[in-house]
């Protein structure tokens, strides 16, 4: 909060109790740095005072001539163009999925309510901030609205209003019968595409898992038994062929055949 850029710091949070310990030790250490600074006490973002407003939408207060003489001094060569912020710790990255599968609507909102109990610490590799998209539940056809903040733990789902959208301009360099109308993305620190594909596939309706082909080594004794059941083929003999005279036999197409190809048929099926 540098002398001469900020005039107004707001703060969202713990901002009920003007001595709970945290507002407290921030408050010094940001006037440390910043004597003059403005403090807003705004719950979750909701300013009520006019005075605070008129302090947000100053448009003269960055021109005061106390904050114009602390910048020339203290940063010499920012008016031009020469004063550099430095990296920014810790490095924010976006991440946008695209993806035609409906999502599990009560599984999507209980993996965005958990975010915010695994959020790791310094250096926050991992981490998911912030979510935001558009997406289809398998409980309507409608597009819903997400927005997801990790730090306030809110979700937001809203429909989407009908009505004409602008051209997609990924439809260049796709096809067209290949389109995808939902999208989700991911803010946070140092995220992997393929974690993030992970997530998201958790959200939605698991496909079922084909069994595995067992070979004749991984049958039980008492599965061999019952797929050779001498009830069974004898049954299935018998109902496949009928008698017509001592040495033709009729099957169920309608087919003649002799007794030697009925003897040899009737092997075949007890093996």
């Amino acid at each position: 909060m540098p002398n001469g850029l900020v005039s107004n710091v707001v703060f969202t949070s713990h901002a009920t109790d003007q001595k709970h310990p945290l507002l407290v030790q921030l408050q010094s250490l940001i006037r440390a740095a910043n004597p003059a600074v403005s403090f807003i006490l705004a719950e979750n973002g909701i300013v009520t005072r006019n005075e605070d407003i008129e302090l947000i939408l100053s448009e003269s207060s960055f021109s005061n001539p106390r904050m114009m003489r602390a910048r020339y001094l203290m940063y010499p060569g920012w008016y031009e163009g020469k004063y550099r912020a430095g990296p920014v710790f810790p490095p924010m990255v976006q991440i946008c999925v695209w993806f035609n599968r409906p999502l599990e609507k009560t599984r999507f909102v209980t993996k965005c309510k958990a975010i915010k109990s695994l959020l790791k610490p310094s250096p926050f590799s991992g981490n998911i901030y912030h979510i935001m998209g558009k997406v289809k539940f398998s409980d309507s056809d409608k597009v819903i609205e997400v927005c997801h903040n990790t730090s306030s733990n809110s979700l937001s789902l809203m429909p989407v209003p009908e009505g004409p959208t602008p051209p997609d301009a990924r439809s260049e360099h796709r096809d067209c019968s290949n389109q995808q109308e939902c999208f989700l993305v991911f803010v946070g620190c140092s995220l992997k595409e393929e974690d993030i594909k992970d997530w998201l596939r958790e959200t939605a309706k698991q496909k079922p898992q084909r069994k595995a082909l067992k070979t004749r080594g991984m049958l039980t004794l008492q599965e061999i038994k019952n797929i050779h059941c001498p009830q069974i083929t004898e049954k299935a003999t018998q109902q496949t062929w009928r008698a017509v005279n001592p040495t033709h036999s009729q099957n169920l197409q309608g087919d003649y055949v002799d007794k030697v190809s009925i003897q040899k048929s009737n092997v075949d099926i007890g093996k």
